[in-house]
């Protein structure tokens, strides 16, 4: 009976045994294998794009100003104002300038008399040559001095050089300007707008007249407005420390006005050859290292890689794949180097 006792234990624990080491390849075959979604690397062409930003202007804008200073008498225009050629827009209180004039013409009065009286002493050989000589010198002042004194008279008032628009009014009726100082500034009648930038000097040695530019205003949100190069400066602004560069728009049917801030994004000529791997491959990434997973025989597989620059949503490879290897795009943020993976449909 003992012995009964002892055989029923013994196969219990067979049976016990024999489950256990049954269950553990079901456990393996049940371990779900991750889905990942794959690129294939392809060799992309990629341009160095310069990013800059600047003011909307009118293609013929033009600053008007007196040449003397004084106090502005009249103003006949207003912004946005249409005007002819040759139409008066401005003009400053002449009673300082007339008196110039007046008094440039009394000079040279008298220094035609002085050289008259001169000549006919030297006609009766009471006056030298060299007395003739500095009466003429003292009428040819004088009469240089009517010249100048006339035509500041006449750039005391405005007028406008060109049919156009006002697009700003600088200083109003009543006030003290100084010489040269813009009062208008008038843009051209053809409807042309430039957008001016300023590079830095590692952008513009990349540019040349021609390169085509994107150009995005606040204005008009979502809407690219195509442009060109047209002037490229060969100095520096010492104000902003930048190089000038001019982007002529192309024609377009929507109202621009001088002053709009644009954005422009340049693309440069002579792009080169790169490979290039969407920037969601990347796993691990730290300035110019990064960490991908290779699809290779149904296994994920790590891969150090060396990267460059972005390009939108791809990201420039240097080193450490191939072309046409397989990158895991999606799925990939918690695998291991080697794990086994199925690829999406």
């Amino acid at each position: 009976m003992k012995n009964k006792h002892i055989l029923l234990s013994f196969l219990a624990l067979v049976a016990i045994w024999g489950c256990g080491s049954k269950a553990q390849p079901n456990a393996a075959s049940n371990e779900e294998i991750p889905s990942v979604a794959v690129a294939t690397i392809q060799s992309e062409e990629l341009s160095d794009q310069i990013i800059a930003s600047g003011l909307l202007a009118s293609k013929t804008e033009i600053k008007l100003a007196f040449k003397t200073g004084g106090m502005i008498r009249k103003v006949y225009v207003q912004e946005g104002q249409s005007v002819k050629q040759g139409q008066l827009l401005a003009e400053l209180d002449l009673s300082e300038i007339d008196a110039q004039v007046n008094q440039a013409k009394l000079g040279l009065q008298k220094a035609q008399r002085d050289y008259d009286r001169v000549k006919k002493l030297f006609a009766d050989e009471a006056a030298t040559e060299t007395n003739l000589s500095d009466a003429k010198t003292g009428l040819d002042v004088a009469n240089q001095t009517v010249i100048a004194a006339s035509f500041n008279q006449k750039l005391s008032k405005i007028y406008a050089p060109t049919a156009g628009k006002i697009l700003r009014k600088v200083s109003e009726q009543g006030e003290l300007v100084t010489p040269f100082s813009p009062i208008f500034i008038l843009g051209g009648g053809n409807g042309a707008f430039v957008v001016n930038l300023g590079l830095t000097d590692k952008q513009i040695v990349k540019t040349k007249i021609g390169n085509p530019v994107n150009v995005t205003f606040d204005a008009y949100p979502g809407e690219n407005f195509k442009g060109t190069i047209s002037q490229i400066a060969q100095t520096v602004n010492p104000m902003t420390g930048t190089f000038e560069v001019e982007v002529t728009l192309a024609p377009n049917s929507k109202q621009l006005i001088s002053g709009f801030v644009a954005k422009a994004s340049i693309n440069p000529t002579g792009s080169k050859s790169s490979l290039m791997i969407p920037i969601e491959a990347l796993a691990e990434a730290d300035e110019n290292k990064g960490v991908v997973f290779v699809y290779e025989q149904g296994k994920a597989m790590r891969r150090d890689i060396e990267i460059g620059a972005i390009n939108g949503e791809l990201v420039e490879l240097k080193s450490g794949l191939a072309l046409n290897e397989k990158v895991i795009t999606k799925g990939g943020g918690f695998l291991s180097d080697g794990q086994k993976v199925i690829v999406r449909p």
